[in-house]
C-alpha cells in the first residue's frame, strides 16, 4: 500500500509527497490515507470521506481510460436528451404562452 494527501474540500487527490502531503494535514487542507493501493495513477484516486475510491477498481490504467472515454460519452449522450428535452417544453411553453395572448 502507498500513502497519499487528499483534499479535504472536495477528496481529490493532493500529492504524495510528504513535506507537501504533511504541510497541508497541519494547515487542515488534506487527509493523509496509508492505504492506496500501490501502483495506480493519481487521476483515478479519490476520497470520498471515509475510505480512499480506485475509479474502475480492478482495471488497469488502459482499461481505466477506455472506462472513461465511455462513461463520458455516455453522459454527453444522457446531456443531449435532458437538453432537448428541456427545449421541446420551452416550445411548448412558447407555443402556449402566445396562445394565451402573453407574447408581445
Amino acid at each position: 500500500m502507498a500513502t497519499y494527501y487528499f483534499n479535504l474540500h472536495d477528496g481529490s487527490p493532493c500529492t504524495d509527497k510528504a513535506d507537501a502531503g504533511d504541510e497541508a494535514v497541519s494547515a487542515g487542507r488534506a487527509i493523509k490515507r496509508d492505504d492506496v493501493p500501490d501502483g495506480v495513477e493519481s487521476w483515478r484516486l479519490s476520497w470520498n470521506g471515509s475510505a480512499v475510491v480506485v475509479y474502475a477498481e480492478g482495471k488497469d490504467d488502459a482499461g481505466a481510460v477506455a472506462q472513461a472515454l465511455k462513461d463520458n460519452e455516455d453522459e454527453a449522450a444522457a446531456n443531449l436528451v435532458k437538453e432537448q428535452d428541456i427545449i421541446k417544453a420551452q416550445v411548448v411553453e412558447a407555443k402556449q404562452r402566445k396562445e394565451d395572448g402573453l407574447e408581445v
